[in-house]
């Protein structure tokens, strides 16, 4: 480890950039889902359309009439949404007249004249209003869901419409085995529409829990085109390969290879940020030449990755990086030495507490070294001595 060099390449200053690609943290929120119930959703985390429709007691297509008003109800007034029923998927609605109040934190904003889906339940039916009076006064308040707002009127409105009418329907069917199969073949046809809320939200069904649970290798020549169409956001395709591989249904490390080889520019990124989670020998290789990527963006998110706690592979080529001279990429290199936490990671810190010449990192690597020896229950024993060491 003491053959290793760092450049001198003085004390120049890096503006942090933003990410170009933010949809992988989507996902891992989509994926982090519930599904008990879209009350325990909260208002942060949507529910699925599945899940709106099962916890529904009418599903309506509405235009919006007015906004402005509110009901009261003891020492709370609620906003109140007046619209027009166009359309009932589910429940007993009649055409015409509709108020329902809207209500949460995760309560859409409706304005006038728009064509919207909404989830009702019946207001009795709502625990935080038992110790009102609007129960008494009104029949309906709207399913709250993350502020999420269905428009009905577009091409991705007539595709969510279908697709709620299918749930209601295969809800109908008495036996079990029966709705099963249906589930999972709609949910199959859903994720090759390829149309982004659809997809979305059979992801939030078939993690953990989701009653769309029931995918199996006799799915895979569906799914398989799925993650390899390069036309399918990459988000989907992210979420499909973690998902199958926690169900064993394929060998995650080649898919992984994959979709690194197979993708760029910003699919690129967020598969790059997806692997650290899913670390293997075949995914060290793909990312090790990222690291001398001129774009610093890959660059960066490739050392974040190849830091995952034991990854003794990676301690060299990131220990050269501490070398470049983009800061955020010095950054993220010493970060991923601090998580790989082997003896030799440890070294590699010690050197760089010793020699390198930014001070700022210097500091750093001090800090982190001293943890790492802490942690193995040893002290801190530099390779260099700092006072005749040349930065």
């Amino acid at each position: 480890m003491a053959t290793l060099n760092f450049e001198c390449y003085g004390e120049r200053r890096v503006s942090r950039r933003l990410p170009s690609v933010i949809l992988l943290l989507a996902v891992a929120a989509l994926l982090a889902l519930p599904t008990a119930g879209a009350a325990a959703h909260g208002p942060d985390l949507p529910a699925s359309l599945r899940r709106l429709t099962l916890d529904a007691d009418a599903v309506v297509r509405v235009r919006v009439v007015a906004t402005n008003a509110t009901i009261d109800a003891g020492s709370v007034a609620y906003p109140l949404v007046h619209t027009e029923v166009l359309a009932t998927l589910k429940g007993a609605v009649a055409p015409g007249p509709l108020a329902f109040a809207s209500i949460g934190a995760g309560a859409a904003h409706y304005l006038d004249g728009e064509d919207v889906l909404v989830f009702l339940q019946r207001s009795q039916r709502v625990p935080a209003l038992a110790a009102t009076t609007l129960p008494t006064r009104l029949a309906w308040i709207a399913i709250p869901n993350a502020g999420e707002k269905l428009l009905a009127g577009d091409r991705s409105g007539a595709a969510v419409l279908d697709a709620v009418r299918r749930y209601v329907a295969l809800d109908a069917l008495q036996d079990p085995d029966s709705r099963g199969d249906a589930l999972r073949a709609l949910s199959l046809q859903l994720l090759q529409s390829g149309e982004p809320i659809l997809v979305a939200s059979v992801l939030r069904d078939v993690t953990p829990g989701g009653d769309a649970g029931a995918l199996t290798l006799a799915d895979l020549p569906t799914l398989v085109p799925v993650i390899e169409n390069p036309r399918m956001p990459i988000g989907t395709r992210i979420a499909l390969v973690a998902e199958l591989e926690r169900r064993g249904l394929v060998f995650g490390p080649a898919r992984w290879v994959r979709l690194l080889r197979t993708s760029q520019g910003g699919d690129l990124l967020a598969v790059i940020r997806a692997v650290r989670e899913h670390p293997s020998a075949g995914v060290n290789a793909q990312l090790i030449p990222l690291l001398a990527e001129r774009d610093p963006a890959l660059a960066t998110a490739a050392a974040t990755a190849l830091g995952t706690p034991g990854n003794v592979d990676a301690v060299r080529p990131l220990t050269a990086s501490l070398g470049r001279p983009d800061g955020e990429l010095r950054q993220a290199a010493l970060a991923s030495l601090a998580r790989i936490g082997t003896q030799s990671a440890r070294q590699a810190l010690e050197l760089a507490a010793a020699r390198h010449p930014d001070p700022e990192l210097r500091r750093q690597a001090t800090v982190e070294a001293i943890a790492l020896a802490r942690r193995h229950g040893t002290t801190l024993a530099p390779l260099v001595d700092p006072a005749t060491a040349a930065f």
